[in-house]
Parts: C-alpha cells; structure tokens; sequence
C-alpha cells in the first residue's frame, strides 16, 4: 500500500530551512521537514503538523506546489510527496528527537554535499517558480536513476 508524505520548503528571506535527518530514508542528510500523513488528516494539516513537531515553528499561507510519486527500483508500490511551500514563519526554532533543524542560505544548498540530490532539483522549481509541479522520482540502489518533473 502508498504511502502519504509531505515535503514543507520554508523560505525566509534568502534561507530555507533544512532538517538533519536521523532517520530512513536520506539518514544524516538535510532535507525539508515534512513527514507521514496521518488517518483522517488532510496533506496541509499533516505539513502545519509536521513543522509544528519537527522545528517549533508554525507556518501560514503555506501553497500546494505539486505531488510527486516517489519510487524505490525495489519496490512495488509508489509512495506518494505532497510539496508546499511558505513564506510566512513564526515562532522560536528549536530542534526535536526528529533531527536537527537550521537556516541555510539558498546558494549555499545547490553546492552543500550533504542534501539529498533530489532535493536539489527540487528546489529551483519551487524557489523560482509559481507552478504547479508533478513528476516522479525513482531510485536505484540509493542513486537517482529517472527524475521527470512536469511544470
């Protein structure tokens, strides 16, 4: 059975807030907070949430940016990314038993080594752009083999 999973871009001025990942998949790597969407919660409840938990932080006017399947070369089901995006952050960040959490200039995140590669590609689309995004990822042995994003 598919998985429901969020992916939450927070942006403040020229940072991103990224998350130290302490568990499967993408362990030790920053990445954008966001997690699993729980019985009877919507993927926006599940991303204010997850945030929430996650950094301390509570976000508002946050925007759907598109859905993503999400598939492992192993695997016989595809898993499910809802994306969003804000700008509009408040609260005191703090870290949880989740990882570490820390604002990262935008720049830097293209050439940091330790952020998953799909990530990356990501990011562009959803810093730059308005659109809507869907596509789909899929893995090979912990590597990107096909990475297909509609705008």
């Amino acid at each position: 059975m598919s998985k429901v999973f969020t992916m939450c871009f927070v942006e403040n001025n020229n940072q991103v807030l990224l998350q130290r990942r302490v568990k499967k998949p993408f362990k030790g790597l920053w990445n954008a907070p966001g997690g699993k969407v729980e019985a009877f919660e919507s993927p926006l409840e599940a991303c204010k949430r997850e945030i929430q938990e996650e950094t301390g932080l509570a976000i508002e006017n946050v925007s759907f940016r598109g859905i993503m399947t999400v598939t492992n070369e192993n695997q016989k089901r595809s898993d499910v990314l809802m994306l969003f995006h804000t700008k509009e952050v408040s609260g005191i960040l703090s870290s949880s038993d989740e990882g570490e959490v820390a604002w990262v200039e935008t720049e830097k995140i293209y050439s940091y080594e330790n952020t998953p590669e799909s990530f990356t590609y990501l990011l562009p689309y959803i810093l730059e752009t308005d659109s809507t995004l869907t596509g789909k990822i899929i893995y090979n042995k912990k590597r990107i083999e096909i990475f297909d994003i509609n705008i």
